[in-house]
């Protein structure tokens, strides 16, 4: 289980199911998980920017993984943690252990805001943005230090650019992490094809 890391609008859902579509994994949305419950006060808290209560939101996730724990599928958590009480529940619930690693997406202000307005969603207000952003950033820092200190390696990966190319970093990273084979030149050739120009054919 990887988990995907990003303020509002960093491509986290894209990137999540790009990753699932490519290697056959399941994708699973934290967001999705709280709207599914159809409560009022959750829906509310989600198009405001608001905190989601924690009993709540840990307990549809915690079902949700152990509805998933018989596939043998890789899980891509889409926004979860998101933010410290989440990363004590995964702690104290030994959630932890399945845990093997987490990729930050960083994005500039500038171009979160500009994916943010072109998404249109209904919670993508200003004042709802200006809040989940400014939760995210007062998280985000102490969630790395914690799960860095449970032995969880995190890498920050550049959000910005096309989709193609972003996903690209993230399977660099997945490399090292050995969830995917390391990248191979397409055609080697072309790559040499200059070098030996250099020397007499034999």
């Amino acid at each position: 289980m990887i988990t995907l890391f990003g303020a509002p609008g960093a491509g986290k859902t894209v990137q999540g199911k790009l990753l699932a579509e490519k290697y056959g994994w399941t994708w699973v949305s934290y967001r999705d998980l709280l709207m599914n419950l159809h409560n009022r006060e959750i829906s509310f808290a989600l198009e405001h920017g608001m905190f989601i209560d924690a009993k709540e939101a840990t307990k549809v996730v915690d079902e949700a993984l152990e509805r998933l724990a018989k596939s043998s599928k890789r899980l891509i958590l889409d926004g979860f943690p998101a933010d410290y009480r989440q990363v004590q529940w995964l702690i104290d619930s030994g959630r932890i252990k399945d845990l093997e690693g987490a990729i930050v997406l960083r994005v500039p202000r500038g171009e979160l805001w500009r994916r943010l307005v072109a998404r249109k969603r209904v919670d993508d207000t200003r004042a709802a943005i200006e809040r989940r952003q400014d939760l995210y950033d007062r998280n985000i820092t102490g969630m790395i230090r914690t799960l860095t200190m449970n032995g969880i390696e995190v890498r920050e990966v550049d959000g910005g650019n096309e989709p193609k190319d972003v996903l690209e970093r993230i399977d660099g990273v997945l490399a090292d992490w050995g969830m995917v084979p390391k990248k191979q030149f397409e055609d080697i050739s072309e790559q040499v094809r200059p070098v030996l120009a250099e020397y007499p054919q034999h």
